[in-house]
């Protein structure tokens, strides 16, 4: 069998300015002799001026190199060639007026990405009349920005470098970006881009940037800026913080504290939304660089002949105990004074309390502990003295728990590991300047509390670590942008030591069995999923219309006594009802309830801190279980305080059902898990002692034919 011929000539459409044409183009002709001989079919004199280029799905012009792309079909056009436009554009950036100048750019920069011409452009000298014109300060505002955005889409193409941007290019842009007058957004975007690029390729305009940009402007970048100026401020903070020494990062980190940056991102994330990916991932670097720089605390060394460690070594006793040790007698108590508090604590040198804390990770944690007692008083106190009121065995270590939460946060968040391509962007990171101190306090209250839960001696410590490490870890994989500490803290408070391990008992359950079985008994699972969900989601519309007695509070989030609101959905789940009754009733018809609130008018349920109830409360059972029935039309709300937390789950997920959304809860999840179960099990019994196979028999081939015969 002989061999197919190479297709040599295709059927194209070609529009021109005197009409279109449908013809056959011969590729292994020259390209400038089918040019020739399209623009005498079409009137068009000196086709040395023209060229092919794409039309329709494709774009850029065609030359000898990528004629071969061309396919049947395709809709080409007839263009003015890219020596020409490269002429007109280069004349007018030369002599021209200003307005005709932006003509110009904004062709230039519509041309800029398609590699034949850019080859055109820059071999013609083009982009030096740019960066001459930049160095002279010859443009400003939308025009400087054009030039900026050119020289952009020409540095795609590899053919110049950054390193053509000389020290008054740069110079020039950054005067631009430290103007305080009022400056196009885009202008500011593309600056800050710019400037990012050519510190990330040219080390020697590293220090002409990081010392020509104050820090006060990334600040004012952050907060007054756009999400996309945000972006690129945090882009530029970020590759000047890769590419500098230890002392230049350690000037980033000062500024970024000192001007409180962390926080303004996150104010302007939380009032403007929208992360996309990409700022997600740049957010994400920022996270982790900064971050990172936790690794040097964590190395560090204790020294325990430092004064002011002792010092703050005392802290532990004035907050734990109330006690101030500078005004007690201290040659009463003797060289071992304190000693049953430092007992109590659980250290084991109560003679040189600070040698508990000489391991790795020590120093690191002995300074988080600090904090902690410092800034979290109230609950310092709490958690010291109910450890204290605990049986010598059942007391739980302080020292050692606190270097090992340290450690344990460490390894959760990466701290001291390459940053790795892909990670995950907490938005709760950005709510605190000292995020990582903070997490420390809230986790060791948590530490406590599941050791309480766990009735742990210390011989159990790494146990107890084992369900802490599951409690935060799934904490951050249910709610990853939790807006602050305080809700990610009441993520993981609804994760008790029970409820991890009924969590963990049901995994390795399901684990076994899907070991066990085969894919289609997962793809059966799977497709029950939406059904079951469906149960659940009517269950919790049915514990809605039971309805259910909430006590009642003021419009000061102050608790009534004695009175409460009873509420409940109508049979037809179209309205909530509700009214106020005494601590004796139990039931309440929906005839006695005068107030309701049409369904369709909800437009959003909150919890915890947002809603009104729980503002400005320290009472942490009340946060926990509040929650608010918004309206769309602006009434006032339907504030509650359900009496537990299982409750508050099942009506939050009741509502948001009626409203469409989804129902997530770790009730809900935990009963859709249960039933799966149960109907996987029901399933499955009459399939007892048979093989599932692992994929699907095959299909029979067809029959010869299709005749039936009937015997």
């Amino acid at each position: 069998m002989s061999e197919s011929k190479e297709v040599v000539a295709v059927k194209v459409g070609v529009k021109t300015s005197k009409g279109d044409q449908l013809t056959t183009l011969d590729l292994t002709c020259p390209l400038r002799d089918t040019v020739a001989d399209l623009c005498q079919r079409g009137g068009l004199a000196m086709p040395e001026h023209y060229a092919l280029a794409f039309a329709g799905g494709k774009t850029g012009y065609i030359c000898e190199e990528n004629k071969q792309t061309i396919r049947k079909g395709d809709l080409l056009q007839l263009v003015r060639s890219p020596a020409v436009v490269c002429k007109e554009i280069i004349d007018k950036l030369s002599f021209a007026s200003l307005d005709e100048k932006m003509v110009a750019l904004n062709v230039l920069l519509g041309h800029s990405s398609d590699p034949v011409f850019a080859v055109g452009f820059i071999s013609n000298n083009g982009h030096k009349l740019l960066l001459s014109a930049l160095e002279g300060g010859l443009y400003k505002g939308l025009l400087l920005c054009k030039v900026l955005q050119c020289l952009q889409e020409l540095m795609e193409h590899n053919l110049i470098s950054w390193y053509s941007l000389t020290e008054k290019c740069l110079n020039r842009i950054l005067k631009e970006t430290n103007s305080l007058g009022a400056l196009n957004a885009l202008t500011m975007e593309v600056c800050l881009s710019v400037l990012e690029s050519v510190v990330n390729s040219n080390p020697y305009a590293y220090e002409i940037v990081f010392t020509g940009l104050p820090w006060d402007r990334y600040a004012h970048f952050i907060v007054e800026g756009s999400i996309s100026m945000l972006k690129n401020s945090v882009v530029l903070l970020n590759t000047l913080f890769v590419k500098g020494n230890r002392s230049q990062q350690l000037q980033i980190e000062d500024a970024i504290l000192r001007l409180n940056m962390k926080v303004s991102i996150w104010k302007s994330l939380t009032k403007k939304g929208n992360v996309d990916v990409e700022l997600a991932q740049v957010l994400y670097m920022l996270q982790s660089l900064l971050l990172n720089a936790y690794e040097e605390k964590r190395r560090a060394t204790l020294d325990i002949s430092n004064p002011v460690l002792t010092e703050k070594l005392q802290l532990l006793l004035k907050f734990g105990f109330c006690i101030n040790p500078e005004e007690l007698d201290l040659k009463q108590r003797g060289s071992r004074r304190f000693s049953a508090e430092y007992t109590a604590l659980g250290f084991r040198h109560v003679a040189a309390p600070l040698k508990d804390f000489m391991y790795p990770t020590g120093k690191f944690a002995f300074e988080n502990l600090c904090y902690f007692a410092e800034n979290h008083s109230a609950s310092f106190t709490r958690v010291v003295q109910e450890n204290v009121c605990c049986s010598p065995q059942h007391r739980c270590p302080l020292t050692q728990s606190s270097i090992m939460l340290s450690e344990l946060l460490c390894r959760i968040f990466r701290i001291g590991e390459p940053i790795s391509d892909q990670g995950t962007f907490y938005l709760m990171f950005y709510s605190h300047d000292r995020f990582f101190e903070e997490l420390f306090s809230v986790c060791m209250v948590l530490v406590f509390k599941t050791w309480r839960e766990m009735r742990a001696t210390t011989e159990d410590i790494h146990k107890v670590f084992s369900i802490v490490n599951e409690q935060i870890v799934r904490a951050l994989s249910l709610n990853p942008r939790s807006i602050n500490i305080d809700a990610f803290r009441a993520t993981f408070s609804s994760l008790p030591y029970s409820e991890i391990m009924n969590q963990l008992h049901r995994e390795s359950a399901e684990r076994k069995a899907f070991e066990s079985q085969s894919t289609a008994v997962k793809e059966l699972r799977d497709s029950l999923k939406d059904d079951m969900m469906e149960l659940v989601k009517s269950n919790r519309i049915n514990v809605l219309a039971e309805g259910a007695r909430f006590p009642k509070y003021n419009a000061k989030g102050q608790r009534v006594k004695d009175r409460y609101v009873y509420v409940r959905l109508s049979p037809n789940g179209k309205t909530l009802h509700y009214g106020d009754c005494g601590a004796s009733c139990e039931y309440a018809a929906i005839e006695d309830l005068t107030q309701k609130l049409v369904v369709a008018d909800i437009e959003a349920v909150n919890t915890g801190i947002h809603c009104p109830q729980a503002q400005g409360r320290s009472n942490r059972g009340v946060i926990d279980v509040a929650f608010s029935v918004v309206p769309c039309n602006g009434e006032t709300p339907l504030n509650l305080v359900a009496p537990s937390v299982k409750v508050l789950h099942r009506w939050v997920d009741g509502l948001n059902a009626l409203l469409g959304h989804d129902v997530d809860s770790i009730e809900a999840r935990g009963d859709l898990g249960v039933l799966l179960d149960m109907e996987i099990k029901l399933r499955l019994l009459e399939t007892e002692g048979v093989q599932i196979p692992d994929v699907p028999p095959p299909i029979p081939p067809d029959p010869a034919d299709f005749d039936f015969y009937f015997m």
